[in-house]
């Protein structure tokens, strides 16, 4: 399982949007141990996105959450969303801010902000809507994840949810690198998945590639567990020659713009990991726990390498958030060639 996936959202078309009967959508609202645990993930948000991604307080956006009966739009667009019929409003606050939750029942459909819908099961991601001058944010309420069969024994399960949730909010923070993803995706029409594991999809088939980036993150792993910063950092540059070498022997020809594209997702899900990684962290869990906890075995490049680079980062420029979060934002590559001088 991955933490976050950009998705081809075409499975549905909305046309119109689906009614609840008054007599079913009264009991649709935030349960109260759901409205519990929201309100801790708004506070572990609002912790994370202050201190370590140091960021800029900001209202929740536009939030689409579910569980196996109901959905929940938390501060939705006014211009696309209001008194729907068969929709309760409830006005509340959670973690210091005002929400305005409309609740109503589905049926298996989750309609989105772009005007698209996605089935009800095990989901979380963000994306942009209204012309990529907005974000917004879909994911399953912990009682889906709890019964998926791969979760079941996760005891941890509740940080876990609380943790990809956090690495959603901060991709609401990418809509540059959403436009230009989009951007690409559209002169690349013969890539049926174009999303966060494009590289490894395409990639992994070439032996002499493969067995690069598995010595990049045997380094990046060395980098991580080195407690000498001078050390530290020269592994770090062993690791971003080796990562150079490689990209200037793929990356060429009609191949080149593999290079950006590795860089955003690395970037993308990096940050995001390593926000979910830090919420784990103040959920309790040892640096340890929470890292096995985040990277998940660690079998998508994007997010393991990502994660890697960002703990390197972190440990040997701490103050590389106003770069990375800049209206032209910087790519891993650059933060890490910042990291290691």
């Amino acid at each position: 399982m991955t933490i976050t996936r950009i998705i081809k959202r075409c499975l549905f078309t909305v046309v119109i949007f689906a009614v609840a009967a008054t007599t079913v959508f009264a009991q649709c609202e935030l349960k109260p141990d759901e409205a519990k645990w929201l309100e801790g993930t708004m506070n572990a948000w609002n912790a994370v996105r202050k201190n370590e991604l140091k960021l800029p307080a900001s209202d929740l956006p536009w939030s689409v959450l579910f569980d196996e009966k109901c959905v929940h739009n938390i501060n939705p667009d006014t211009r696309q969303f209001s008194n729907r019929e068969g929709t309760r409003q409830v006005a509340r606050t959670m973690a210091g801010e005002p929400l305005r939750i409309e609740s109503s029942s589905h049926s298996g459909k989750i309609f989105l902000p772009d005007g698209q819908s996605i089935p009800s099961q095990l989901i979380s991601f963000a994306a942009n809507y209204d012309g990529d001058k907005r974000s917004f944010f879909v994911a399953a309420l912990p009682s889906i994840w709890k019964n998926v069969e791969h979760l079941r024994q996760e005891k941890n399960v509740e940080t876990l949810v609380r943790s990809i949730y956090i690495h959603e909010l901060t991709h609401t923070y990418h809509r540059n690198f959403f436009a230009r993803l989009n951007a690409i995706e559209k002169s690349m029409p013969d890539v049926d998945n174009f999303d966060d594991d494009i590289i490894q999809n395409i990639f992994s088939k070439n032996e002499k590639f493969n067995k690069a980036y598995t010595e990049e993150i045997a380094l990046a792993n060395d980098a991580v567990a080195e407690t000498k910063p001078e050390k530290k950092r020269a592994i770090a540059k062993r690791l971003l020659d080796r990562m150079k070498q490689r990209r200037a022997m793929y990356y060429t020809g009609k191949d080149l713009k593999f290079a950006e594209i590795e860089d955003i997702f690395l970037t993308m899900e990096g940050v995001a990991n390593w926000a979910a990684y830090r919420a784990a962290i103040a959920d309790g869990l040892s640096e340890n726990e929470a890292s096995r906890l985040i990277r998940r075995g660690g079998k998508h490049w994007s997010q393991e390498h990502g994660i890697l680079l960002f703990m390197i980062i972190n440990s040997l420029s701490p103050n590389w958030q106003k770069a990375a979060f800049a209206k032209r934002p910087a790519s891993i590559v650059s933060l890490l060639e910042r990291a290691v001088r």
